[in-house]
């Protein structure tokens, strides 16, 4: 018997041939990168990913967050015969159940065999039962599970299934940039961009690069989180401080933070052309969208070409909140961190007025000089540390 973490993909399994097998080589490029410096083997079955390894809690944690990836399940392998099933089983069952509890035995099996999934549950419930004094077969509510996958040739025995991402390989569909903060929602909208498969680049806004760069550490802190989902993940640290000062100093209170929003939103637009970005990614909520009407938004989008896609307009905080905390990403000192300034708008910006604002400001110019001296942070250079 070894040790074999099975690995379990969903929406994948849906797509053309042609397309599973593109999606199925970046889902494993990605297994790769997050696996680096472990010891282990790859195989590839139809619907299924195996990773042979000695260590398979490391390796199963690493794997739990890459998307694309349902689920993982560390599990002994063994010869598909029911005699070999029934040892690997039994074995598990003694570490896991104690008198007075009940259990249940789950088969499923892909391939022909002699034996059928209910002749595997009897009979190795049976050797269970007879093993293990005390215990209890319960098929509908068991306190504990064990799994038996037969495939083929081979039989995985396991326990445990932990969740993953799920979502699609991060790199199948295109890239995205995002300005980054580090607050929740920033955070929050660019790990469910990487999880439907985009490749991000985000982009922290520095409004103070010679000051003692509390707010830069905090972006720096949450994007190192998101790089456990892609260890090559990068940010960028742009020079803001002049674009930031040209807008507060030099226009109303009102339009300042819709300018800001706006200058934002174009410099983005011009990284996103020399890394070959497709959108730019909003962190607006379903309150603050409510709150500062759409005409805000056709007046920020319009600062850019590229579409500005916004996966929280749908949420409130406590969705985003619960999001964050699920995927390990929540921090509390910084969920409400504002860089910039206040989130309100005015309530009816005209296009027009803004533009020609703008121009006076020389947005393009200020963008174009500050440019050359942003910064790129590996924030994992090896893999994993």
């Amino acid at each position: 018997m070894s040790k074999t973490i099975i690995v379990r993909y969903g929406e994948i399994a849906l797509k053309s041939e042609p397309v599973r097998r593109r999606f199925e080589w970046r889902l494993i490029e990605n297994i790769k990168l997050s696996l680096k410096r472990l010891d282990y083997k790859l195989r590839r079955e139809r619907g299924r990913i195996f990773i042979d390894t000695r260590r398979p809690s490391a390796a199963t944690e690493r794997l739990a967050k890459i998307p694309g990836i349902v689920s993982a399940s560390p599990s002994l392998r063994t010869d598909a015969s029911i005699g070999s099933i029934t040892s690997a089983v039994v074995g598990e069952a003694k570490k896991i159940l104690s008198p007075g509890m009940t259990f249940a035995i789950r088969t499923s099996r892909v391939g022909e065999h002699l034996f059928s999934s209910m002749d595997v549950n009897v009979s190795v419930g049976s050797a269970v039962l007879a093993e293990v004094k005390g215990v209890r077969v319960n098929l509908s509510a068991p306190e504990r599970e064990i799994f038996v996958e037969v495939r083929g040739g081979d039989a995985y025995v396991f326990t445990k299934i932990v969740g993953g991402v799920g979502g699609l390989p991060l790199g199948t569909q295109g890239s995205v940039v995002a300005p980054f903060s580090g607050d929740l929602n920033g955070s929050v909208s660019s790990y469910l961009m990487m999880k439907r498969g985009c490749m991000l680049h985000p982009i922290f806004f520095d409004p103070r690069p010679h000051a003692n760069g509390r707010t830069r550490k905090l972006a720096v802190g949450a994007a190192r989180r998101l790089a456990s989902f892609y260890p090559k993940l990068e940010l960028r640290i742009f020079p803001y401080g002049k674009i930031f000062r040209a807008i507060t100093e030099r226009t109303k209170q009102d339009l300042a933070n819709l300018l800001c929003k706006r200058a934002m939103v174009r410099a983005a637009g011009v990284i996103a052309g020399q890394v070959g970005g497709a959108a730019i990614v909003g962190d607006e909520d379903l309150k603050q969208i409510a709150e500062g009407g759409l005409e805000n938004l056709r007046v920020i989008d319009d600062a850019c070409e590229l579409p500005v896609l916004r996966p929280l307009a749908g949420m409130v905080k406590d969705d985003i909140e619960k999001i964050a905390h699920q995927m390990g990403i929540f921090d509390p000192s910084a969920s409400a961190t504002n860089t910039y300034l206040s989130p309100s708008y005015p309530t009816t910006p005209k296009l027009e007025e803004v533009r020609e604002i703008e121009g006076g400001l020389n947005i393009d110019i200020l963008i174009e000089s500050a440019l050359p001296r942003t910064k790129i942070i590996k924030l994992r250079r090896s893999a994993w540390t």
